[in-house]
């Protein structure tokens, strides 16, 4: 009998822990769980950033565009335009004559909003759909852009989106859905319209930014981009993506300065939109927004001051704030990163150096 257990015991699974193995398994269990602990202390902290950086923001000054210049003749696209700050945006360039295009995903929601600011202002509103989360979505509507319009005077790239979810939620195109639908399918709408804003010239590109952009990175663009950092939280991809808006209005703007098209980034404020609401910590910055916050009409006015003013028809690459210029984030200062943020921004949209080169027009060369 006790032979047999013995022999069981030496040909079973205890014959095979030595001590050295078992060592092993609890100091693999030790890294598993600090690694735990140190990333939802990450994660606190980058939390506790962001509140800092909103409760300072809700408390600066609201500016405001003084700008009576009309719009008659001109074509905005404007894309998340059926909601928020791109309906609010939408609503007064149409009172300025505009032929405003909203470009939305929620067709139903989008043409309530066309319904509602036609009747307002008086102009006719064009609905067109468009779905940040898929890039052919965004080259089928490129395609219709440029068959159908024969100017693009403004294009402002408006939408955005904090996914509610710590799980990563990926696109059809295997990217992370904030960071695709914030920056990559924008990058890759820019790219597309930018013949015929050469065409249109004078012409604008207005990227809708946040001040939550200094809280970003440009690092390893490809790893955020899929969902494959360490740190998982829906409002660090948000940050990451803003940083992004910020690196490729200045590269590009760099890149189109003999072109007469301007390429600028827009801090709107911190506004009672449905963004703030549905993040993490979505009651906390809502009793914030609620004290202290921006109507969508005022967070706006930093994206129509862009669209409008007369004196700005020179003015690129900078990031503004209630009407005037703002500081930027180191990473973005930064020429040279920011450049090669550009190309590897076109790899990821599946722009080849030659495509993207005959987009921008056909002089620009990539540095090596």
């Amino acid at each position: 009998m006790g032979a047999t257990v013995e022999a069981k015991i030496a040909d079973g699974p205890l014959a095979r822990r030595s001590p050295s193995t078992i060592d092993e398994e609890r100091h693999s269990e030790f890294q598993k769980v600090f690694g735990l602990i140190w990333r939802t202390v990450r994660e606190a902290i980058f939390l506790l950033e962001v509140g800092t950086l909103c409760v300072l923001a809700l408390f600066v000054r609201k500016g405001v565009c003084r700008s009576k210049a009309g719009m008659q003749g001109k074509t905005v696209i404007i894309t998340g335009a059926n909601a928020g700050i791109g309906k609010a945006t939408a609503m007064d360039l149409a009172r300025r004559k505009a032929r405003v295009i909203l470009a939305c995903r929620n067709m139903e929601r989008a043409k309530q909003a066309a319904q509602e600011i036609a009747e307002r202002t008086g102009q006719e509103v064009v609905v067109k759909q468009l779905d940040l989360a898929s890039f052919k979505s965004v080259n089928d509507f490129c395609d219709d852009i440029l068959k159908t319009e024969s100017r693009l005077d403004v294009l402002i790239n408006n939408a955005g989106i904090v996914t509610d979810s710590k799980a990563i939620k990926l696109t059809e195109d295997g990217y992370e859905l904030g960071y695709q639908s914030n920056y990559l399918s924008h990058y890759l709408l820019t790219m597309r319209l930018l013949g015929l804003l050469r065409k249109s010239a004078p012409s604008r590109v207005i990227n809708v930014s946040s001040a939550m952009h200094h809280l970003g990175t440009l690092s390893h663009q490809e790893e955020l981009a899929r969902g494959l950092t360490p740190v998982r939280h829906p409002t660090a991809s948000y940050a990451c993506s803003k940083l992004a808006q910020v690196a490729f209005t200045r590269t590009l703007a760099h890149k189109l300065r003999h072109t007469g098209v301007t390429v600028n980034a827009v801090h709107p404020g911190d506004v009672k939109t449905n963004i703030a609401t549905n993040s993490p910590g979505g009651l906390f910055f809502g009793f914030l927004l609620a004290i202290a916050g921006k109507t969508t009409e005022e967070g706006a006015q930093t994206s129509i001051f862009l669209a409008v003013e007369p004196k700005l028809s020179k003015e690129s690459g900078h990031y503004f704030s209630d009407c005037r210029r703002a500081w930027i984030s180191r990473q973005a200062a930064d020429k040279k990163r920011c450049e090669r943020f550009f190309w590897e921004s076109a790899r990821l949209v599946h722009l080849d150096q030659t495509q993207a080169n005959a987009l921008l027009g056909g002089r620009i060369k990539k540095k090596k």
